[in-house]
C-alpha cells in the first residue's frame, strides 16, 4: 500500500471510529485525559500496522481489540475503582442534560449496576448495549466464539435483570 493509499485509509478510520474508540475508552477508565491518551495510542498503532503493510480486513474489530488491550494493560497497572468514584471525580457517563431527568438517573443506575458485575459480564455489556457492537465483533474483541459471546450476552442481561429487580 503506497503512502497516499495508507494515509486515505487512517483518516477515514479515525474519522468512522474515533469517537467512538474515545466513548469506549472513557467508559472503561473514567478519566477523560486518559482515554484521550489511550485512543491516541489506538490509532498510533493502527497507523503503524498500515505502514508495516499488514492487511486490515476489519478494522472496527482491530481497533476495539487495541483499544481494549490498552484499557487492559493501564487497569493492570492501577486498582479499580468503582464508577461512584470516578462520578465524584466528575465522570459523566453519558449527557444526560439531554435526557429526561428519570431517564438520566435510570441510565446511571444501570451503568452502576454493570460496573459492580463480574469482569466479563460487564464488558460484554458494555461492549452490547453502550458501544452497540455486533456479537461477531465483539467475539473477534475478546477472542471467543461468535455464540459463546451470546450465550454471555444473554446470561448477563439476566443478572443484570436480577439485580435492578427488573
Amino acid at each position: 500500500m503506497d503512502q497516499s493509499s495508507i494515509k486515505k485509509s487512517f483518516i477515514a478510520a479515525f474519522d468512522t471510529y474515533g469517537d467512538a474508540i474515545f466513548r469506549f475508552c472513557l467508559v472503561k477508565t473514567g478519566n477523560r485525559e486518559l482515554s484521550e491518551d489511550l485512543t491516541q495510542e489506538t490509532f498510533t498503532r493502527y497507523w503503524q500496522s498500515l505502514r508495516d503493510g499488514r492487511e486490515m480486513t476489519n478494522t472496527r474489530s482491530f481497533l476495539y481489540t487495541t483499544a481494549s488491550h490498552l484499557v487492559i494493560d493501564w487497569y493492570r497497572k492501577k486498582k479499580e475503582d468503582s464508577l461512584d468514584a470516578r462520578m465524584d471525580r466528575g465522570f459523566e457517563p453519558r449527557d444526560t442534560n439531554t435526557l429526561g431527568a428519570e431517564l438520566g438517573a435510570e441510565y446511571a443506575e444501570v451503568l452502576r449496576a454493570i460496573d459492580g458485575m463480574e469482569g466479563k459480564d460487564k464488558e460484554v455489556l458494555l461492549l452490547r448495549y453502550v458501544e452497540e457492537l455486533e456479537p461477531k465483533d465483539i467475539a473477534h474483541i475478546m477472542d471467543e466464539s461468535t455464540n459463546v459471546i451470546s450465550v454471555r450476552i444473554h446470561r448477563a442481561t439476566k443478572r443484570l435483570q436480577e439485580k435492578l429487580d427488573i
